[in-house]
């Protein structure tokens, strides 16, 4: 993997499976499809993310150098489906959800049981979208120092 040694420096894989493990009741997970409210929680935590109506998915990308980072959010009757996306220039480098970015680097990692965070309420997604995003600034700086 391209951004391993990046990964293990953030202590990515326990980080994500806590937030499967702390947010995972898929009985009383939100229903339904609520665009406006992802907008805002997601406008709070990154002003940067955008709303793509072809993927239905909100995307927030980071250019270093030559290099792009994009986090892929699908927001979707109570779960967070997470892409990261790795490219130079046009080319991707790695392209993965972050349950199997963790299934890479930690064979003994539960895809079944950790695979997507799910929230009941706005507030649970709020919690879980920060914490998404503060692995993802991590890699952001891991990877950008790296690559410098």
């Amino acid at each position: 993997m391209i951004l391993e040694s990046v990964f293990r420096r953030i202590d990515f894989v326990n980080r994500y499976k806590k937030i499967c493990e702390d947010h995972n009741d898929f009985d009383n997970s939100m229903s339904g499809n609520q665009r406006k409210v992802y907008s805002e929680i997601l406008q709070k935590i990154d002003e940067s993310t955008v709303y793509l109506s072809k993927d239905k998915s909100f995307k927030s990308s980071f250019s270093f150098g030559e290099f792009t980072l994009e986090l892929v959010l699908t927001l979707h009757s109570g779960h967070v489906q997470v892409h990261l996306n790795y490219l130079k220039g046009e080319e991707w480098l790695m392209y993965n959800r972050l349950d199997g970015y963790a299934e890479e680097l930690d064979s003994s990692f539960n895809r079944e049981l950790h695979n997507i965070p799910k929230y009941a309420s706005e507030s649970e997604l709020e919690e879980i979208l920060k914490e998404i995003f503060s692995i993802y600034e991590d890699i952001k700086r891991e990877a950008s120092k790296e690559l410098a």
